[in-house]
């Protein structure tokens, strides 16, 4: 059998997962790079930056960033790098029976399950680092992970080498994934044609199968979300 190459999994979040209090998106985002390509695509960031005119040393936040144009150079720029992209957009309007504070651990199982199909379609193997955030324990996820009594999700363990939980500042591909998921965020929060162009610009590099890219780059959660927002989007994409 051929040996499993290895792959880098970035993952960040945007918006408030607070149930009728917070956005009414909440997106989870993976950006996959194959790992001996780390570091030559993650010198763009620092490519980035210059063009934006701040030192490399300070990090990357995309709601910091200011005029539509800088954010669409960005777009233009992680077009043309060699990595995959998963969002799982969760309608947090549409959920009545999970807690705020559990929303994440419980829809991320989303994100992970297709991590793991998209390993198994290109035969390798995760190394995963995550955004870290106030409840994320690696110790907890690894447990969730591996819980074979969760019939919900296809997770298959077998395809994730490791997790590790970093700082945004300390990695730079992390700040690309934060830059990637909040500009699907605004493209549904603002949900016009100028905003629809950032999705636009990374749209082939989406996570898909044949032309199906909503159960796979772009999935929406819950089943019963009838998302007006994400709809104009894909007819953005695909007219």
């Amino acid at each position: 059998m051929k040996e499993k190459a290895e792959y880098n999994v970035y993952i960040d979040e945007s918006g408030d997962e607070g149930i009728n209090k917070g956005s009414k998106y909440f997106i989870l985002t993976a950006i996959i790079v194959n790992k001996e390509k780390d570091l030559e695509i993650s010198k763009f960031v620092d490519l980035i930056k210059q063009n934006l005119e701040m030192p490399i040393k300070n990090q990357l936040y995309w709601n910091l960033l200011k005029g539509m144009p800088n954010k669409k150079m960005i777009m233009d720029i992680v077009g043309k790098l060699d990595i995959k992209i998963i969002n799982v957009i969760i309608d947090t309007k549409c959920i009545q029976f999970i807690p705020s504070n559990n929303i994440y651990n419980y829809f991320s199982g989303y994100l992970y399950e297709r991590i793991c199909w998209y390993m198994n379609d290109i035969n390798g193997v995760a190394n995963i680092n995550i955004s870290s955030r106030g409840n994320l324990s690696k110790e907890n996820l690894s447990k969730y992970l591996s819980d074979k009594n969760h019939k919900k999700f296809n997770i298959d363990v077998e395809c994730i080498k490791q997790i590790k939980i970093i700082p945004n500042e300390r990695k730079k591909m992390l700040q690309l994934a934060d830059c990637c998921c909040s500009a699907l965020f605004q493209a549904l929060k603002y949900n016009d044609e100028n905003h629809f162009d950032y999705i636009k610009k990374i749209q082939h590099k989406l996570y898909s199968r044949g032309s199906n890219v909503l159960s796979y780059g772009l999935k929406l959660v819950p089943n019963d979300s009838n998302s007006t927002e994400l709809k104009n989007l894909i007819n953005y994409l695909f007219k």
